[in-house]
């Protein structure tokens, strides 16, 4: 938000409440005005009911003290208005006239008083005067409120500037290097220890993006070697003569070298939020791959395995990464589906991975893709779907789930070619 609009908003809710405490203030002035004028009337002819009471008791014709105030000996005798209005209100006491005169009734044990009081409503004649007056306060407390609201944008901009400046060391700092060494240009406050605080978080993240490049390094060079040793000797082993048996044994194995190698470089880039390679690939060969490389996961069970990818489907994912996906989704359902079926399909331009197994338990489906989260029949690390998760986020796939009793399904959503 730009200060401009902030100074605006700031202005606009002093003047609002200003405004508003003023109508409220106008209106109870008025409220208790009415209300003090009513009470001095009823005050008035309780007092002339008494004397009126006294003087009947003594077999006086009564006679008010007061001009504005008279007494009826009879209902009938009250004005015609008045009579038709206590038929609908029988407890009314206040009565207005067409002629615009106000009248006050007090039942007596004998007879009625009725005082006609227009001559005597002050509040009415000098309404105009109270309202001119609280529009000139009104005023006068608009003036008041602005120039308090320009008075606490200035403080306020005086006591945030150290927060600004804390701001633009964070925002200007390069990428690569987070700021350090800055607390000590701040006074010992509250911003100043705000950015103490600060910098003995940023310290702690250096340190460990620090320790998290290191290890990737190592591990890229210290994984990659015996990587690069197990392929030799695959392919020199491959060479020689081998009966069936160890044939088999030899493919299993230099295929499992080809998916480890795969896993490690798409890893690694994971890791260092390096560019993973989106060629496109063909979708069916590494499907049927992806399931021959975990087939010895469902060797002894009840299991079908159907596939239903067209054979021309293509994909700009990347054989490493899409191969690192599909083989954790496919391994799980093979690992989790003791008798059923295994169905990947291939349909408008989404890829799905559908089990029959018992579903994932309901109360950590909304966290299966954290790293560690794991169902209590699972023998795995919870590590599978948290790497899964990420790779779809790094390369833009849309990856969801829908578990129930009756199975599982993984879909994922690619990016358009």
């Amino acid at each position: 938000m730009k200060a401009r609009q902030l100074r605006t908003r700031i202005i606009a809710y002093f003047v609002g409440i200003s405004v508003f405490i003023s109508f409220l203030f106008g209106f109870v002035c008025f409220l208790f005005a009415y209300t003090i004028e009513d009470h001095l009337f009823n005050v008035l002819l309780k007092d002339e009911a008494a004397y009126v009471s006294k003087q009947l008791n003594l077999g006086n014709i009564p006679q008010p003290r007061l001009d504005f105030i008279q007494y009826l000996e009879h209902k009938q005798q009250l004005p015609s208005f008045i009579k038709e209005t206590l038929l609908e209100e029988p407890r009314a006491v206040e009565f207005a006239s067409v002629d615009d005169k106000h009248y006050h009734l007090m039942w007596l044990d004998k007879g009625v008083l009725l005082a006609e009081v227009s001559e005597q409503l002050v509040v009415r004649k000098i309404k105009m005067g109270m309202f001119n007056f609280l529009l000139v306060a009104l005023v006068i407390v608009l003036i008041v409120a602005i120039l308090l609201a320009y008075l606490s944008l200035a403080m306020a901009k005086r006591l945030l500037k150290p927060l600004d400046r804390l701001v633009d060391i964070v925002a200007q700092a390069p990428v690569e290097k987070l700021p350090q060494n800055f607390s000590n240009q701040f006074v010992n406050d509250e911003i100043g220890g705000f950015a103490r605080t600060l910098e003995q978080a940023l310290d702690r993240i250096r340190q460990f993006i620090d320790r998290e490049q290191a290890f990737t390094r190592d591990a890229s060079h210290e994984l990659r070697t015996p990587i690069a040793v197990t392929q030799g000797a695959l392919t020199l082993l491959q060479q020689e003569a081998l009966n069936d048996k160890q044939q088999a044994l030899v493919e299993r194995a230099v295929s499992a070298q080809a998916q480890m190698a795969q896993s490690v470089e798409t890893l690694l880039a994971l890791a260092r939020e390096e560019t993973i390679n989106q060629t496109e690939v063909k979708l069916l060969p590494l499907v049927e791959s992806c399931v021959l490389q975990q087939a010895h996961k469902i060797d002894s069970k009840d299991i079908s395995v159907e596939i239903d990818v067209p054979r021309s489907a293509t994909i700009a994912l990347g054989e490493s990464a899409l191969n690192l996906i599909l083989s954790n989704l496919i391994g799980n359902a093979f690992s989790h589906v003791e008798k059923g079926s295994v169905t990947v399909s291939f349909s408008n331009n989404t890829l799905s991975i559908i089990d029959t197994g018992q579903g994932i338990p309901s109360d950590i489906q909304d966290r299966i893709f954290e790293s560690g989260i794991k169902g209590g029949s699972s023998n795995g690390l919870g590590m599978g779907l948290s790497i899964v998760f990420r790779l779809c986020q790094r390369l833009d796939i849309h990856l969801s789930l829908d578990s129930s009793e009756q199975g599982s399904a993984f879909h994922l959503t690619c990016p358009k070619n």
